[in-house]
């Protein structure tokens, strides 16, 4: 298969709170493209700045064993970038080792969300309007693919294996019709070798958690070899905030996220909360279950240090230290005792919280807990004597 013959996104994008974009495996790039020439010269925009190798600057478009691909593509709804590398003759065999950088220059289109088949993926944005850069520092992947629907529906075994495959997509989000939704969205950037992931990552109004869907066939296309893949992804705190209801993203702790994989080995994830953004790494990615599910635990941690009495014989006060925020403000407080078939409660905006109505001699079994827009955080125990 030849460079042209490169894997586009095909986007299916619906509408609930935010867009969904689903990310597949699909045919060529469409007719408009537009293949990009050198930076240099009378050509200053809308072009390949560099392409280095292991940090050594390599010539563009192709060297004596390998041969880039770049394009501007600009459907009506939307404007995007595309690259990708390949041997000599387009075969999907690059070395896995090779670290791999390309500058694109994409003009006045803002590089506002990236894509890549790609692991060990950062992304950087620069230059000013009217020429503004984006430069991918990745690696290629394996990719065992050509097995799955656009809705994620995959084939127990794969058709098609890449031993070494890379590409990235740049887009400027135009295919969002809210302007806000949009500029919370920018730096959104998502990297993977499963066959089929959707994106942005989905709100689980169920459960206040990020969900992330990824699929892919459980075997290569002998059969037996078990596909292990790997995801990545950066989200900026405004669009945690905008989209994901995550109302303080700056608490966030690495803790906070949990991974589900249905049965089978736990995949690795390593999660790092910088002072804009939250970057999760996912490998060793099997898909027995053919769904990886990344779920984001925005309640608030448990209040310290909790120390209760009563006051009176029929009033009880817990004091405490406030609870930590884990992406969601701390918004109050609620106390719940329970003795025997009696249930009292109290709230309160900070420490202390008040129980009112005891029953004088009785003990109370009881917790306290902050209350987010994530919902109720963990609990904290105590006795009312």
């Amino acid at each position: 298969m030849s460079p042209s013959a490169g894997r586009p996104i095909v986007r299916a994008v619906t509408r609930r709170l935010l867009l969904t974009l689903v990310l597949a495996l699909a045919a060529a790039p469409a007719a408009a493209a537009q293949t990009l020439p050198a930076c240099g010269g009378g050509t200053t925009t809308t072009c390949v700045v560099s392409v280095e190798r292991n940090g050594v600057t390599v010539p563009y478009p192709s060297g004596p064993d390998y041969e880039i691909l770049a394009m501007e593509i600009d459907p009506p709804a939307n404007e995007d970038f595309y690259v990708n590398v390949a041997r000599t003759g387009g075969a999907w065999t690059l070395d896995l080792a090779d670290v791999w950088e390309i500058t694109l220059n994409t003009g006045s289109v803002a590089p506002s969300e990236t894509f890549a088949r790609a692991r060990n993926v950062t992304v950087e944005r620069g230059g000013p309007a009217g020429s503004r850069t984006v430069t991918f520092t990745f690696q290629p992947v394996r990719l065992a693919d050509d097995s799955c629907s656009g809705a994620g529906i995959c084939s127990t075994t794969a058709t098609r294996l890449s031993t070494g495959y890379l590409d990235a997509w740049v887009n400027d989000l135009s295919y969002i019709s809210d302007p806000a939704d949009a500029a919370a969205m920018r730096g959104f950037d998502l990297a993977t070798s499963a066959d089929w992931v959707s994106s942005p990552l989905q709100l689980d109004w169920d459960t206040n958690s990020i969900v992330l869907d990824a699929a892919n066939a459980h075997f290569e296309p002998d059969g037996s070899t078990v596909f292990v893949g790997g995801a990545e992804f950066r989200i900026p705190n405004a669009m945690l905030q905008r989209l994901y209801n995550v109302d303080d993203p700056g608490s966030l702790t690495a803790s906070a996220f949990r991974v589900t994989a249905g049965v089978g080995p736990a995949p690795t994830v390593a999660v790092t909360v910088g002072a804009g953004e939250v970057h999760v790494t996912m490998e060793n990615i099997t898909f027995s279950k053919r769904k990886l599910r990344i779920r984001g635990d925005m309640r608030p941690r448990k209040p310290r240090d909790v120390r209760a009495a009563r006051r009176s014989p029929t009033t009880g006060v817990v004091r405490f230290r406030r609870a930590l925020p884990r992406g969601s403000k701390v918004r109050g407080y609620r106390a719940l005792c329970l003795s025997g078939g009696q249930v009292r409660r109290g709230k309160a905006g900070a420490s202390p919280v008040r129980i009112h109505n005891l029953t004088p001699g009785r003990s109370y079994r009881c917790s306290v807990r902050a209350t987010s827009r994530a919902g109720l955080g963990r609990a904290a125990s105590f006795r009312l004597r």
